[in-house]
């Protein structure tokens, strides 16, 4: 009886271990920046729809093989050789890219608050969150101004030892929310850390 009733703890610790683990690979990456990022406890705003991975494994690419002079600003070049390989590359892209659209913002793919831990969220549609031409009641001085991310899901690189996603970083009044960076993390004793943040050079 002893003996079963071990084995039985030992497979239950065994199922919530690996789910854990899956759930932190998923998840935790993208939350793991959040954290990084926002310094106090405010409200933020998160895009519901994600973006499309293409962004992020496209920009991967080019920003890797950008050439370097003495004008170079290191937060737009990329990962080089011999980190950055074509083999892990094209790996990632076969696996993660999507194939039924190059669209940017995805329409059914959407983030919701059991996505993100410790983190308090106001989750909009991309397609109703403010443009830049258009006033509204957040462009008032009396309205706390925001800020406002969205991601791609997380793309796992050269054997999941790192995690690649799509980034936009913008507020409620500046209102510009087309992605313009990637974020490269790295797992280090089973916790991602951020490695490199790589923009595209455009400042909203």
């Amino acid at each position: 009886m002893k003996k079963y009733f071990i084995y039985v703890i030992t497979v239950i610790l065994s199922i919530y271990s690996c789910t854990s683990v899956k759930g932190s690979l998923n998840l935790s990456p993208v939350n793991v920046y959040l954290n990084f990022k926002l310094k106090n406890n405010d409200t933020i705003i998160v895009i519901e729809n994600k973006l499309n991975n293409n962004y992020a494994i496209d920009f991967l690419k080019k920003s890797s093989s950008a050439a370097i002079n003495n004008n170079t600003i290191e937060s737009g070049v990329g990962i080089k050789p011999p980190l950055y390989k074509e083999e892990y590359w094209n790996i990632m892209n076969q696996k993660y890219r999507n194939k039924s659209t190059d669209d940017i913002w995805l329409k059914y793919k959407l983030w919701n608050q059991s996505d993100f831990k410790d983190v308090k969220i106001k989750f909009i549609k991309e397609n109703v969150f403010p443009k830049p031409s258009v006033y509204n009641h957040y462009m008032t001085e009396k309205k706390r101004e925001l800020s406002v991310f969205s991601f791609s899901e997380p793309i796992f690189y050269k054997n999941t030892e790192y995690v690649i996603f799509a980034k936009s970083e913008t507020s409620t009044k500046k209102q510009f929310i087309e992605p313009n960076s990637i974020v490269i993390m790295k797992k280090e004793n089973g916790k991602w850390i951020l490695f490199k943040e790589i923009d595209d050079g455009n400042y909203y």
